[in-house]
């Protein structure tokens, strides 16, 4: 079975200062229903956006692209076609509050709700 790749949208680099040609991006659509974003050109096919949408998928890729050229101006974009918006990752959940140490053994018991005599012992 042939490929299907799709054109999805253009990025362009500024390497060392000088406007380079917008670089396109393509979908290719793998038969486990992966969606992988990648530029052909050799120098810049290691950028690689990977999701089980092409949403996630661009989102993923916006990631990738900023970790591999974190400098400012080092690129524009990427532009994604009409129809494409980049998903990105949900933030890590914060970790949930750890119990007192001890829980309630030790310390004062709570007071008995008013009105009621506390049971004796």
């Amino acid at each position: 079975m042939t490929k299907k790749v799709e054109f999805v949208g253009t990025v362009q680099f500024w390497p060392n200062g000088a406007r380079g040609n917008p670089v396109a991006l393509y979908m290719e659509k793998l038969e486990n229903g992966e969606c992988r974003i990648s530029a052909r050109l050799t120098e810049w096919r290691h950028i690689v956006g990977v999701g089980v949408t092409v949403n996630k998928a661009a989102g993923n890729y916006e990631l990738n692209l900023k970790a591999a050229a974190p400098a400012d101006g080092a690129y524009e974009g990427p532009y994604w076609n009409s129809g494409i918006k980049a998903e990105k990752p949900a933030l890590p959940k914060p970790a949930a509050a750890a119990p007192p140490v001890g829980g309630s053994e030790g310390g004062t018991p709570p007071a008995p709700p008013e009105g009621t005599t506390p049971a004796s012992s």
